[in-house]
C-alpha cells in the first residue's frame, strides 16, 4: 500500500466511524456540497508531519484532520443539549475504535471547539473536532 492509500484510509475511516452516528445526518470527505440536511460534518485534511521512524525505512506520520461540525442555523436555545452533545457523539465515534479499524496505529481527539460557524455570510451553529490519527508507512 502506498503512502497515499494510507493516508486516505485514516479519512475514510473516520468518516465511517462519524456516519455510524445518528446524530450527524451528512458526512462530506473533499467532496462539494450545501448546506442542507443538517446536522453536518465536514472532514477536512490538516497540516501532517512525517518523520523517520527508527525501524529502518519506516516513516511515521502523524495524520491531522479536522471534523467541522454544522448542526443548526439557529442560534442554541442550550448549547450543551443542541450542540455539545452531537459533538461529543463524534468524539465518541472517534474513541470507539482507536485504530480507525486498522487504518491507523492510534487516534485521538486533539481538539474540542464549539462555536458559530460561517458559511458564505451565513451563520451556523456547532463547532469543530480535531484529531490526530499515527500511521505508520513502510515505502515500497
Amino acid at each position: 500500500m502506498g503512502f497515499y492509500e494510507s493516508y486516505k484510509a485514516v479519512f475514510d475511516a473516520v468518516k465511517v466511524a462519524i456516519e455510524a452516528k445518528s446524530s450527524i445526518k451528512t458526512v462530506v470527505l473533499g467532496e462539494q456540497f450545501t448546506m442542507g440536511l443538517l446536522p453536518k460534518a465536514i472532514i477536512n485534511a490538516e497540516p501532517s508531519p512525517v518523520k523517520q521512524t527508527v525501524q529502518g525505512e519506516m516513516v511515521e506520520a502523524k495524520v491531522r484532520g479536522s471534523i467541522v461540525l454544522v448542526i443548526s442555523s439557529l442560534e442554541p436555545k442550550d448549547w450543551f443539549v443542541e450542540i455539545i452533545a452531537v459533538m461529543g457523539d463524534v468524539v465518541d465515534a472517534l474513541l470507539a475504535d482507536r485504530t480507525l479499524g486498522g487504518a491507523a496505529f492510534d487516534c485521538i481527539p486533539t481538539g474540542f471547539v464549539p462555536g458559530e460557524i460561517k458559511f458564505k455570510e451565513a451563520s451556523y451553529y456547532g463547532g469543530e473536532v480535531r484529531f490526530e490519527a499515527v500511521v505508520h508507512h513502510e515505502p515500497p
